[in-house]
């Protein structure tokens, strides 16, 4: 994940799971960026689904956020942008970062 070395948990709330917890990573410009949401079903989620015993886990990465990191960009918006300079140029950055890391 681009060299990130502090990596936290916390518990969260999200309206389909309990318990809950959030995966936050620090990025040294970025601060602390939240890329992964986990949690267990509530029973009432999985019973429509005929699972009346089981217990179901819910995980999520924030792909985007991960893609920030790696390709050093600072405004979230940036990574959905259509100006063709603008992914050229973070497309470089990403391609750097690839090199580095092979060397």
């Amino acid at each position: 994940m681009g060299g990130l070395k502090r990596v936290m948990f916390k518990p969260a709330y999200f309206p389909f799971t309990s318990p809950s917890a959030e995966g936050y990573a620090y990025h040294e410009k970025l601060g602390w960026i939240e890329f992964v949401g986990s949690g267990i079903f509530r029973p009432e989620v999985v019973m429509p689904l005929g699972l009346r015993r089981s217990r179901v886990l819910a995980f999520g990465m924030g792909l985007d956020r991960i893609a920030m990191i790696l390709m050093n960009i600072e405004d979230i918006r940036d990574l959905f942008s259509r100006d063709i300079n603008v992914i050229k140029r973070y497309w470089t950055n990403y391609s750097r970062f690839i090199n580095n890391l092979n060397r």
